[in-house]
């Protein structure tokens, strides 16, 4: 039986060792481990199997490559056992403690950024991915051979519960598919989670028992992980048919924690993400991007292309890629927002038809003029409906 391996890539600058030994010692931290002891002398560092006989090999890992990009900088790939992890108990958690952890915080690596993470079958066969995908959300939908196109709903604002009921209703009757609560707002006293997806719910029943169209309303449940599960199940006792996390606030599993758990579409959001991948210490947004479909996501932000460089639109195409490759697990759909009715037809070409568009306050107003900025932007895309 071939032994699965997990499989990690680092661009590091190393400083008081060499990039050899830092690479060594990383490995041993991840695996077996190292000890270091503060002496007036300095930092005493060695590997705990160098120590003790017992370590067994079978935990052990290995470098694969170093390869120098400058004078200080190097990229360096590590694998190491998948047997090191059980993901039915330990899981994404477990997994990162050892690969996004001490590496950002020992004494002699300089700077560090995570690059890439390539994980075995087991990990996929574990987590299976998005619940619906692209093709599910379709189905749902009814929607075929076109993006979806949606708004954000900020009760923050000022919207009460009934108030946001009528903005959706707006939303829902000028010909949208999907609304989502605001990254910042879960239970305000202004707008309870409850009553907001209580009247919200009712209102898109009767709106899609006339016209027979449904729209997604996705609940933001973000909470405390004790509360999760209760947030979560007030959202869809209350009516809402889907469910909006932000994992960098909560923690990785909470996606797979409501996408087992609810028979709904998971939305993440990736609030908070700068403060990770950005900077002389961080992780690179595609591992994220690839973690957030292993681990149930059915739509997932990717960011927009507006005003940026080639190399930025580069960094967004990879993204997008991530989402939608085709592999053993559903697609998940790339989601833009930061754009509006009027200038979305100019990214259409770059994004594709398996895209959620998100427009933000400005359609709030009336039907009218809601339906008439969509339909103009329809005609734009050149899309039938």
């Amino acid at each position: 039986m071939t032994q699965e391996n997990i499989t990690v890539t680092y661009q590091l600058t190393p400083k008081v060792e060499s990039i050899h030994k830092a690479a060594d010692l990383l490995l041993a931290e991840m695996t077996s481990g190292i000890q270091y002891i503060s002496t007036r002398k300095g930092v005493e560092m060695y590997k705990c199997e160098d120590k003790l006989p017992f370590i067994d090999s079978s935990i052990k890992g290995e470098i694969l490559s170093i390869e120098e990009q400058d004078e200080s900088t190097y990229i360096v790939k590590l694998s190491f056992p998948a047997t090191n992890i059980d993901p039915g108990l330990g899981g994404i958690s477990n997994l990162w403690a050892m690969v996004a952890g001490e590496v950002f915080s020992l004494y002699f690596i300089g700077g560090a950024k995570f690059l890439e993470l390539e994980l075995p079958s087991s990990f996929m066969n574990h987590y299976k991915g998005p619940r619906f995908g692209i093709d599910g959300i379709r189905e749902l939908l009814k929607v075929k051979d076109r993006p979806l196109i949606g708004a954000i709903i900020k009760p923050n604002l000022g919207l009460n519960p009934e108030r946001t009921a009528e903005v959706v209703s707006i939303l829902a009757k000028a010909g949208f598919d999907f609304v989502k609560d605001d990254e910042v707002c879960v239970n305000p006293d202004i707008c309870s989670l409850k009553q907001r997806v209580k009247l919200v719910a009712q209102t898109l029943d009767i709106i899609q028992e006339h016209s027979g169209r449904k729209m997604l309303y996705m609940a933001n449940v973000t909470s405390d992980f004790s509360t999760l599960g209760k947030a979560a199940e007030i959202a869809i006792s209350s009516g809402a048919n889907g469910l909006m996390i932000d994992p960098f606030c909560i923690g990785l599993s909470s996606i797979d924690y409501l996408r087992k758990s609810f028979s709904c579409p998971i939305y993440v959001h990736r609030v908070g993400y700068g403060l990770f991948c950005s900077g002389n210490l961080s992780i690179s947004y595609e591992i994220f991007t690839k973690l957030f479909r292993m681990l149930g996501a059915d739509f997932s932000h990717v960011g927009g292309i507006w005003g940026k460089s080639e190399k930025a639109k580069n960094k967004v195409a990879k993204y997008v890629g991530i989402l939608r490759k085709p592999s053993s697990i559903r697609a998940t759909w790339p989601v833009v927002s930061g754009i509006s009715l009027e200038n979305m037809a100019e990214y259409y070409d770059f994004y594709g038809d398996d895209t959620l568009f998100l427009d933000h306050i400005d359609i709030y107003k009336d039907e009218e003029s809601s339906a008439k900025k969509l339909k103009a932007l329809k005609q734009k895309m050149g899309l039938k409906s």
